[in-house]
């Protein structure tokens, strides 16, 4: 049985759960510019229907009896008690937002803004980047030679750039990379290269000093 994470892929390229045939899919609703809190999971009706539930609560109940209960099949089975109504709200009018923009022009603009952040990363001395596979999702990783990957990023969050600095819940593949913690800035369709700029400047920036924040 399979998993699939698409909390790095859902906004920013079109996935069908058919075509990679994942028994789960599952992806958190502030990736695709939701709210935070709720999130989607994706299950195979055969796999949906064998399992029982997790929890208990009103609506996921057929009928009950002192002898047996009976459930609903999914997935309201799954749905006890009264559900996140607003964060679904929400969540549902950022999918719409998402579909009238379209995935294909988010994907287009978002590769053609990696690249150019690539290429700006790669100008910048004792900067490495981990993870260069061809046509991946508009997020970058790197380490800064003489600083620690937070050392990074609260330099460049002094500058309003927010990225994410750590292991990224991804451990046991860094570790591959030789890495415990990498600086993480991710592109979405709204990020433009004059951003990437500055990002690229104050890198440059840290670079020259050598390791020596502030500098």
């Amino acid at each position: 049985m399979a998993v699939v994470d698409g909390a790095q892929s859902v906004s920013h390229m079109r996935v069908n759960v058919q075509d990679i045939d994942a028994d789960f899919f599952v992806f958190s609703g502030h990736k695709i510019f939701g709210p935070t809190g709720i999130g989607v999971v994706y299950g195979k009706r055969h796999i949906l229907e064998d399992m029982p539930p997790w929890q208990g609560g009103g609506n996921m109940i057929a009928d009950v009896t002192f002898e047996k209960t009976v459930y609903h099949g999914a997935p309201t089975r799954f749905e006890a008690g009264t559900g996140n109504i607003a964060d679904a709200v929400g969540l549902g009018a950022a999918l719409d937002y998402v579909e009238r923009i379209g995935m294909e022009n988010i994907a287009r603009y978002e590769h053609d803004l990696l690249v150019y952040a690539t290429r700006g990363l790669l100008t910048v001395p004792g900067l490495k980047l981990i993870g260069t596979a061809r046509d991946k999702a508009s997020v970058l990783s790197f380490v800064l030679d003489g600083y620690r990957p937070e050392e990074v990023g609260k330099a460049l969050n002094e500058e309003g750039i927010a990225v994410r600095s750590g292991h990224h819940c991804a451990q046991p593949i860094l570790r591959r990379f030789g890495q415990e913690a990498t600086v993480r800035p991710s592109l979405a369709f709204y990020n433009t290269c004059e951003e990437v700029d500055s990002l690229v400047a104050v890198l440059h920036r840290l670079a020259r000093g050598k390791g020596r924040i502030g500098r």
